[in-house]
């Protein structure tokens, strides 16, 4: 496990906060540790489950991923 990396309270409570904008009550925010370069993540919570719609080293870079995706523009886009 990866040792423990200090999240902005601030920068979180914005990215909630952004995420509930763009997706409703559904819109969530994660951390994950296991994607080096891409670990914060921003999405939707549905039936238990996270969405992910966009990824970034920032939360900034995960909304605008979240916006590429849209556009089909993301370079983390799935081939299939």
């Amino acid at each position: 496990m990866l040792s423990p990396v200090w999240i902005d309270d601030v920068d979180a409570e914005a990215a909630i906060a952004e995420s509930k904008r763009l997706w409703g009550p559904d819109g969530a925010v994660s951390y994950a540790d296991e994607y080096p370069h891409s670990r914060c993540l921003v999405g939707e919570l549905k039936s238990g489950r996270f969405w992910i719609r966009g990824r970034g080293s920032s939360w900034k870079a995960a909304f605008a991923d979240a916006e590429a995706r849209k556009i089909k523009a993301s370079r983390r886009r799935a081939a299939h």
